[in-house]
């Protein structure tokens, strides 16, 4: 019996870290097309659209977030793919700004961090919700302090608040993994399609931890 539990549990993160994994190939797929498209052809695309992408990537995560009982497993996965794509859209600015160069080794870098967060998720034995608090206030005071530099009231905290961002983000990609473990055991009882569509949900949870350590730290390279 236990064997069948460790093998179920298995199976739902393998599907969970997939159906991420699959997310950021589009993500970075879609940033890399843009931004050869913008720069190679020198096709000019207003801001306003990057703006009204960026709002329908915050829709798409609150609709899928609320809705994925309702939602078929094929199109949770196809929203979710959507976001991706969007995403990475967005983030073509990013490739611009830095350069492709960067940007790799930003990535390489956020993956063996992001890793190694998830591995300590998986194995600790010490329960990581007692920290979610201060992770989560963490995140309001990085939201906080992003609009204090916006308006140039922290122009030269570039480094620390990369920083801090970076062990946040760690730490909330930590907290995530022990939750999609426990959260395993709560839902296993559930049906194939009802277990497939909440790893579509920890896969999106995930996706946006990686994500934020990315920009997190490729902001380490801002030169400003």
């Amino acid at each position: 019996m236990e064997n069948l539990y460790v093998k179920s549990k298995n199976r739902f993160i393998a599907k969970t870290y997939f159906t991420m994994g699959l997310g950021l190939l589009l993500t970075f797929a879609a940033a890399l097309a843009t931004y050869r498209l913008m720069f190679t052809n020198l096709i000019q695309i207003p801001v306003q659209t990057f703006f009204v992408a960026a709002v329908a990537e915050v829709a798409l995560v609150w609709f899928l977030s609320a809705r994925i009982n309702k939602l078929s497993v094929s199109s949770a996965r196809m929203w979710f793919f959507v976001y991706s794509i969007l995403n990475g859209f967005t983030l073509s600015v990013v490739f611009s700004s830095y350069g492709f160069g960067r940007s790799l080794m930003a990535f390489l870098l956020s993956s063996i961090m992001f890793f190694c967060s998830a591995m300590i998720g998986v194995t600790t034995k010490k329960d990581l919700s007692t920290f979610s608090r201060v992770l989560f206030m963490g995140v309001i005071g990085l939201i906080v302090l992003g609009i204090f530099q916006m308006i140039g009231l922290l122009s030269g905290m570039n480094l620390i608040i990369s920083l801090l961002g970076i062990v946040i983000f760690c730490g909330l990609t930590a907290y995530d993994m022990q939750n999609i473990k426990r959260f395993h055991s709560s839902v296993m009882s559930y049906d194939a399609n009802t277990v497939n569509k909440y790893a579509i949900i920890a896969a999106l949870q995930l996706y946006l931890d990686f994500i934020n350590i990315f920009l997190y730290v490729l902001r380490l390279f801002d030169r400003n």
